[in-house]
């Protein structure tokens, strides 16, 4: 039954009424108007990017068309391909050289780096000379320095004579030390032959020489193949591990040795673990491969740990250069619960290598006057 409440609408029954995309159909009541138009709002806030897009997409279509392509040819254009990459040039380090004839020692004074990244801090320099002085030498820096500039270091190396200098190569590499200094990066090296340089003695020379990148990163053109094969040609390669600074004394008259573990720098890290690990040294006497003795220190954190830790071995009867006596300094790396590695070790005796038969002989010729020498910790 129709409700008398509700006039009657005429239709043709041939027709039936349609209704616009936008256009809503006629309703009577306000009620139903207003829950439409509410509607019809949320629908529009809902989707509102949508909503206005089509209403009124067919007249933005050409401007927008228009910005798209005008964008495109922009980035096109400008794009980072199309301009050209300035190369940087490497930095340059100045320094002076000094033979003096009265020591027979080469003096190398470092004034500057000019051309470095502002964005470096704690820059300093190790100096070597081999084969004369194979061991890099440091100057103590000042820790937690934000300065970019690389302060005045002055270096003394033994050589002897002018003669024994022309066999050497003068070896300057800069290094960049962070704000904690744990993380040190290489900046470059300068290498210099002796042997073609002028030396007049006691007169000073003045030197600047361009830096050469000691890392080289993979081009992108190198496939993977050749980077993995070049990752593995260079496990091959020894590794620095650091070094380790050792104070002899032989006392003839109580038949024993003074052993002193003053410290070690530049210690390597033998995992990617955050932190600084624990680093400590124990001391074997070794006589025909058999331990007569052990000694050890305590762990002190850090890649250039502190010891200054004496110890006295007893010496077994006779010659002390006739007897197969070596000392053995195995360097641990470990951290708070977890199981300690060996780092590396340095062997000081009359049958090892030539650095620690030298200091060995030199402790022996000495007496009762105390020898010091930096050693090169070797792997495994």
């Amino acid at each position: 039954m129709r409700r008398l409440s509700t006039p009657a609408v005429p239709c043709s029954p041939s027709k039936r009424p349609t209704h616009g995309r936008a256009s809503l159909p006629s309703l009577t009541k306000l009620s139903l108007v207003s829950k439409s138009r509410r509607a019809v709002g949320r629908r529009s806030t809902v989707s509102g990017v949508n909503f206005l897009y089509s209403e009124s997409s067919q007249l933005t279509a050409g401007a927008t068309g228009a910005s798209i392509q005008q964008g495109e040819a922009g980035l096109s254009q400008y794009g980072s391909n199309s301009l050209p990459v300035p190369s940087k040039s490497a930095p340059l380090l100045h320094f002076s050289l000094l033979f003096s004839s009265t020591s027979g020692s080469l003096v190398v004074n470092i004034m500057g780096l000019s051309g470095a990244s502002r964005r470096r801090s704690g820059m300093f320099v190790r100096a070597s000379l081999p084969p004369l002085c194979p061991s890099p030498q440091q100057v103590a820096s000042r820790r937690r320095s934000l300065s970019p500039d690389l302060h005045s270091q002055n270096f003394v190396l033994q050589v002897g004579s002018v003669d024994e200098l022309r066999t050497c190569t003068l070896r300057l590499a800069v290094y960049s030390r962070d704000f904690s200094g744990l993380r040190e990066a290489a900046l470059g090296v300068v290498e210099l032959p002796c042997e073609h340089m002028e030396w007049e003695p006691d007169t000073t020379t003045t030197y600047t020489r361009q830096l050469i990148p000691t890392k080289s990163k993979l081009k992108k053109s190198v496939s993977s193949q050749e980077a993995l094969g070049h990752r593995k040609s260079s496990v091959c390669v020894p590794r620095a591990l650091g070094q380790l600074f050792i104070l002899l004394q032989y006392q003839s008259l109580a038949n024993r040795i003074k052993v002193m573990v003053r410290k070690a720098e530049n210690l390597a890290k033998l995992t990617r673990i955050p932190g600084a690990p624990d680093h400590y040294v124990v001391i074997n006497l070794r006589q025909d491969g058999k331990v007569i003795g052990t000694k050890e220190t305590k762990g002190v954190s850090g890649p250039n740990p502190v010891w200054n830790a004496p110890f006295l071995f007893d010496l077994p009867p006779g010659d002390i250069t006739q007897l197969p006596l070596v000392l053995e300094f195995i360097v641990m790396q470990g951290r708070l619960y977890t199981k300690s590695s060996v780092l590396g070790r340095v062997l000081i005796g009359g049958d090892v290598s030539e650095a620690g038969q030298g200091h060995w002989k030199e402790m022996c010729s000495r007496g009762q006057t105390e020898t010091a020498r930096w050693h090169n910790i070797q792997s495994e």
